[in-house]
């Protein structure tokens, strides 16, 4: 079958994190990127940026039913993840609890594969239970597909938690914090470089702490597995979140600098939640105009420059 792995970010994810003190910074309204270096942002594939729905955005509207699998594997390893309970949530916003319409629990098979049928491009949530095989797993904003297919979904063992962990020189504590990681695309889903993320917990900034604090939170883009040096997201417009307070209430926020000589500013916001030993995972597209209103995202697009 087509597989489209359209579920991304996720090496980022596989960060240690130690129970450290987070650093935090109060998220007063309108604000400067105090960040990187910047640097001007660019689509990895060449060609130009398209930037042009930022701030009329909106959730995309599903189409025709379409029939496909979702896939659930190792990252690493790639073994199927087998009988491994899957949450799904056609609304896209994740629960305390799994309740009929709006959410349906399903077990994979023994190819790590649940038969679905969404509408075509429609937004799900996911959240994957922890098992031998896995650490938590949430998802959220993510598109089904488009015509039959597959959706690949790479989750996480412990050691492979771990063992990547220490390629951004963090310490694993499955016991108390967590992990975000994702994606920034343009307008037109194109993979973007030279993005800062900025991660928020109930409305504060967690920021990043010294490299010799393994217990720290490290919030970086990636190139491959490891960070980049800049802390900007690199060819993959990947980036991590390590060492991230469980709550209900995450926001992530893409920053980017447009043109050179000019200062950083909001381009993307994604809302969702992190869990104990766990990763959240979502792509990071454009600012749209369809956030809740009080949300963390509305207020922070509001206060954009």
């Amino acid at each position: 079958m087509h597989r489209i792995a359209r579920v991304i970010g996720w090496v980022g994810a596989l960060t240690g994190i130690g129970c450290g003190t987070t650093t935090a910074a109060v998220d007063a309204g309108p604000r400067t990127d105090t960040g990187p270096a910047p640097q001007a942002v660019v689509a990895t594939a060449g060609g130009t940026v398209d930037l042009s729905c930022v701030g009329t955005a909106t959730t995309p509207t599903p189409g025709a039913p379409t029939a496909a699998s979702l896939h659930v594997y190792e990252y690493l390893s790639h073994a199927a993840i087998t009988s491994g309970r899957i949450e799904l949530f056609t609304n896209d916003r994740l629960a305390a609890t799994c309740t009929a319409p709006d959410c349906s629990a399903y077990v994979t098979d023994a190819s790590g594969n649940v038969p679905l049928v969404l509408g075509a491009g429609q937004w799900f949530a996911m959240r994957l239970a922890e098992s031998g095989q896995s650490a938590p797993l949430v998802v959220f904003d993510q598109p089904w597909v488009a015509d039959s297919g597959e959706v690949s979904v790479p989750a996480f063992s412990p050691s492979t938690i771990n063992e990547v962990g220490m390629l951004i020189s963090r310490t694993f504590d499955a016991s108390s914090l967590a992990c975000v990681s994702g994606r920034a695309v343009d307008c037109a889903g194109h993979v973007l470089a030279n993005v800062r993320p900025r991660v928020f917990v109930d409305g504060t900034e967690v920021l990043s702490g010294a490299l010799s604090d393994r217990s720290s939170p490290r919030i970086t883009g990636l190139e491959g597995a490891g960070p980049t040096r800049t802390g900007l997201t690199g060819s993959s417009g990947d980036f991590v979140g390590a060492n991230i307070p469980v709550s209900a209430s995450v926001r992530i926020e893409t920053w980017g600098t447009l043109t050179a000589d000019t200062e950083p500013v909001l381009i993307g916001c994604m809302e969702g939640s992190t869990v104990v030993g766990g990763i959240t995972a979502t792509v990071i597209g454009p600012l749209r105009s369809d956030y809740a209103a009080g949300s963390g995202c509305a207020l922070a697009a509001a206060s954009r420059p």
